[in-house]
């Protein structure tokens, strides 16, 4: 039987102009593909899962896991946005990716003179440049959107204990909604692992120490990027 086409619309406050976000079907199996559609009703926007946008479009998507593609709106009565999920059966379930309770304290930061739908493209170019693989989701109950990573491998971060064979990081960028026009204020949080030598398991980091420099480094990488 055909799967109903998953559709939420919202009224844009500029010249109630119709948006809308849809995906088809709204459930693959994993492998397969799926139609992400869109109007933004000419505001720029963006798609957590895929990036910013403008107009109309679509796009073949094909993730490994079940996503939520969120789409991110600034307009004149504040932040607004769209979610359309795209269920993935037969996932392999663990994915590389940490637990977002896993990472650590975040470390504050903030940009002025730039747009929130600017800022978050900003943060998932950056961390895709990187050889990250990226994840997004929208948390409502504070609310923030959040950017964060699988783990990659970090040869520079390996210690002089001896014992340790390799560490790698996963990062977690909180980008908070805007208090004031063109203020945007974030918080990165970082997850160390390590693993000794002769073992296959990962372990948490415990060198606090590390993960925040970490974190510090890449508020400094935010806080300058263009």
């Amino acid at each position: 039987m055909r799967v109903a086409l998953v559709l939420f619309l919202t009224l844009f406050a500029s010249g109630g102009k119709l948006s809308f976000l849809e995906i088809e079907p709204h459930e693959i199996q994993t492998g397969g593909h799926a139609t992400l559609s869109w109007d933004t009703a000419g505001v720029p926007s963006f798609i957590i899962g895929y990036g910013k946008v403008v107009g109309k479009g679509s796009a073949i998507v094909s993730p490994g896991n079940t996503t939520d593609f969120t789409m991110v709106t600034e307009t004149r009565k504040g932040v607004q946005y769209k979610i359309a999920r795209l269920l993935v059966s037969g996932s392999k379930g663990d994915d590389g990716y940490p637990s977002i309770s896993d990472f650590d304290v975040a470390i504050r930061g903030k940009r002025a003179k730039i747009g929130y739908v600017d800022f978050q493209s900003i943060v998932w170019n950056i961390l895709q440049s990187k050889s990250y693989g990226v994840r997004g989701d929208y948390v409502p109950t504070r609310p923030f959107v959040i950017f964060y990573t699988d783990f990659a491998l970090r040869q520079d971060l390996v210690s002089r204990d001896e014992r340790i064979r390799a560490r790698r990081l996963a990062i977690a960028v909180e980008i908070y909604e805007p208090e004031n026009a063109g203020t945007i204020s974030f918080g990165v949080r970082t997850d160390l692992e390590f693993q000794y030598r002769g073992e296959t398991e990962w372990r948490p980091d415990k060198d606090s120490s590390l993960a925040k420099g970490e974190a510090v480094k890449f508020v400094n990488v935010l806080e300058q990027a263009k």
